[in-house]
């Protein structure tokens, strides 16, 4: 009995492996990039989505991800990401003057101490300090300058945070565009952690929410020629019927109902679901793409 569950064992274990390196090949395989006819439409459904779900993207103050529609909507204009923006600030005014202005007018700056932003997420407060050039809170919290370090996401509580790399390199980014010139080793630092996302988009082969921003950022800081055509391919064909994204990529199960697939936790069980905070990077990166070609 005891050897049977073993062989059990030994070929579910050989299974998984091959049909993991299966999805390896699949997901670095050589393909041409897509043309602007094969972005245009993905990024015309997009759209639509978010005019469609416009209720419920306008209920989340989220600044982030409102300044992913307003960088595409720079790039790539539209008149209703515009319309939508215009209803965000109207609904949320006092975000332009709050530390997260920057993100919608680069030369305003707030004076800041570590106590305005102690207690958000660790990433938060990384791209508050960068998006307003904020020096005089390093010493005040040490994961702020531990953040301006290739290897901060390779500590022990936080090697396993699947989007902790994309977001390191965000903050990295802020302070370089709004020239805050507080890390001299800057394009250093933004090398290796464009390198750490490579790699783990040629391993992790989960199509959800944290590979279309590891594509995004390697788009968005400079890394445009390491990212595979076949990366995009997979972002393109995860978007859903509905025009959006989601953070669960269905194996088994039907497409209506409750399924088997990847997610965040790597492997669950959940419905395929389009989200604002996939979508608006999906909007960014087909934007990003058209205006490329």
């Amino acid at each position: 009995m005891l050897k049977k569950i073993i062989v059990l064992i030994s070929v579910a274990f050989v299974v998984l492996f091959v049909a993991y390196l299966f999805g390896v090949y699949q997901n670095n395989r050589d393909l041409p990039a897509p043309q602007s006819a094969q972005i245009k439409q993905p990024l015309e459904q997009s759209i639509q989505w978010l005019v469609n779900n416009e209720t419920e993207i306008l209920a989340q103050q989220n600044a982030m991800l409102w300044w992913m529609l307003y960088e595409a909507n720079k790039i790539s204009p539209d008149q209703r990401i515009a319309g939508l923006l215009e209803k965000y600030q109207q609904r949320y005014p006092r975000i332009q003057y709050s530390v997260w202005g920057p993100l919608f007018n680069s030369r305003q700056h707030r004076s800041l101490v570590g106590a305005s932003v102690e207690g958000l997420p660790y990433y938060n407060q990384h791209f508050i300090y960068a998006l307003n050039c904020a020096v005089n809170i390093e010493d005040d919290l040490v994961l702020v300058a531990q953040q301006n370090q290739p290897d901060f996401c390779h500590q022990p509580g936080y090697f396993y945070r699947p989007a902790c790399i994309t977001h390191q390199l965000m903050g990295i980014n802020f302070l370089f565009t709004q020239q805050c010139n507080l890390l001299p080793n800057i394009d250093e630092v933004t090398q290796s952690l464009q390198q750490d996302i490579v790699t783990q988009l040629t391993w992790d082969i989960r199509v959800v929410d944290v590979y279309l921003q590891r594509v995004l950022m390697l788009l968005i800081t400079g890394a445009e020629a390491s990212v595979k055509p076949v990366w995009i391919q997979q972002v393109l064909d995860q978007q859903l019927a509905d025009g959006g994204w989601g953070d669960f990529d269905r194996l088994l199960g039907s497409e209506s109902g409750r399924s088997v697939g990847f997610s965040s936790k790597i492997i669950s069980v959940g419905r395929e679901k389009s989200s604002f905070h996939a979508t608006a990077q999906g909007v960014y990166i087909l934007s990003y793409l058209l205006k490329s070609k």
